[in-house]
């Protein structure tokens, strides 16, 4: 891997490391990609051999320090690209004008172990699986959809996609921990379909955690694509109810749920938020299983910041969401409002018409929509709340319009964390906050 640049004053700087070298080997371990780097480099001790085009390779010894950075910058990592060709595949059904990075169709084992991606296993040589198992890249999140070979076959377009069974048993017997998931599509991999791949999965407990049923998502922009729908409520609320049975009965089997409703499946059924006690560990909350449910329970605890607000001389507030959690953030207001008597705090849905009906997730806003949806309400010196996971870590919306244009167009402040409004009142548990809760707009 090549050094794109070393931070001055850094270990790495001290030691000598210069930009355009490149790391061939870290404590006598060839490199291979960014995941050895991010395995190997945190080492306390490092022996890295350095080579530059038209030179000699050469050694360089450091020591870590506390509180010190190693300092190297590497360029990022090129994604392994999905060879599957899924009817419902949402990078199929994306709309012109967005981030080119979001056309990339994403299959990479390795952003699975680092991320939590989900992934279908079916883009894998077999000294990749030989991998994941030397390197105990563990937990992985896996696209499962269907346990029947024809059908997941069928779902995947892949001939390699039948091999599930064999492939999960392989990664469980290398001591692979695999969280999984179902996206039902109607008509395909629901009924019993449905059922054999939960109870067959659970079979493999405890080496796969668990199985998360989501509803497929489409877009307006689907041309030219196979046809595909949406679950209707009626079907979304059976499907509800069937896995919450399933469930209950893998809660007497085997002391766990195992088998969890995303919340995007129970809102569109019009049920209510199963209760904390209902998500275990809540280990798919960053695959939408729970996060309203840790939205609710942030609510209850959280202390508000209005005090803190009038003295900047903010007097409004509003929050943007999606048409989802729009209706729940609605029945919060009342909570929301006594934590925070001291400001005038607004709810705003926001339809997605970037994407068109029936996307109604918050995480799937463009920053034009949000902007337009902002002007015809606030004044210059409100604050403006938009979902966080609206924005990716450079701080750009999925059409590349930054919170900054927001701010700029309107006069106003624009942040992308519910810690704008509300702290957490139990320092323990502050990383729901931080890190999941401001996600939950969906």
């Amino acid at each position: 891997m090549q050094i794109l640049d070393v931070l001055p004053g850094s270990l790495a700087a001290q030691a000598g490391v210069s930009s355009g070298e490149t790391v061939k080997a870290v404590n006598g371990r060839p490199v291979r990609d960014f995941l050895d780097l991010h395995l190997w480099l945190g080492d306390e001790e490092l022996d890295l051999v350095l080579e530059r085009p038209g030179q000699a390779a050469r050694g360089v010894r450091i020591v870590r320090e506390y509180g010190r950075e190693l300092g190297l910058v590497f360029p990022e990592p090129q994604i392994r690209r999905c060879g599957n060709d899924c009817p419902f595949c949402f990078v199929d059904q994306l709309p012109e004008g967005l981030r080119q990075n979001l056309y990339i169709r994403d299959d990479d084992y390795r952003f699975s172990y680092l991320y939590g991606h989900f992934i279908t296993l079916t883009n894998l040589k077999e000294q990749e699986f030989e991998r994941i198992i030397e390197q105990e890249l563990s937990p992985l999140y896996i696209s499962v959809h269907a346990l029947d070979p024809t059908v997941r076959e069928k779902l995947l377009v892949s001939k390699r996609a039948g091999e599930i069974r064999a492939r999960i048993e392989q990664l469980l017997k290398g001591n692979i921990e695999l969280h999984t998931q179902v996206v039902v599509v109607p008509g395909v991999n629901d009924g019993d379909v449905l059922r054999e791949t939960i109870f067959d999965l659970a079979e493999y407990y405890p080496g796969v955690q668990n199985v998360s049923v989501v509803p497929v998502g489409l877009t307006a922009h689907r041309e030219n694509l196979p046809d595909v729908r949406v679950l209707d409520r009626r079907e979304a609320r059976h499907i509800a109810h069937t896995v919450r049975r399933y469930g209950r009965a893998m809660r007497r089997k085997l002391g766990t749920e195992f088998c969890y409703v995303a919340d995007e499946l129970v809102l569109l059924a019009g049920l209510p938020i199963p209760r904390p006690s209902y998500y275990g560990n809540f280990s798919q909350r960053e695959n939408g299983v729970g996060l309203v449910r840790s939205a609710l329970m942030f609510f209850d605890r959280a202390e508000g910041r209005g005090a803190k607000l009038r003295r900047r001389g903010i007097r409004r507030a509003h929050v943007l969401t999606g048409e989802s959690f729009g209706p729940i953030l609605e029945n919060s207001l009342p909570q929301l409002r006594a934590k925070l008597p001291e400001i005038e705090l607004n709810v705003v849905t926001v339809e997605n018409r970037l994407f068109g009906r029936p996307t109604t997730v918050a995480g799937l806003l463009g920053g034009k929509d949000l902007l337009d949806a902002a002007r015809r309400i606030t004044k210059p010196g409100d604050l403006v709340l938009v979902p966080d996971e609206a924005v990716n870590e450079r701080g750009k919306f999925i059409d590349d319009v930054c919170p900054e244009d927001i701010a700029r167009e309107l006069s106003v402040e624009v942040e992308a964390r519910w810690g704008a409004l509300l702290e957490e009142a139990e320092t323990e548990s502050r990383d729901i906050e931080e890190t999941v809760l401001v996600e939950v707009a969906s």
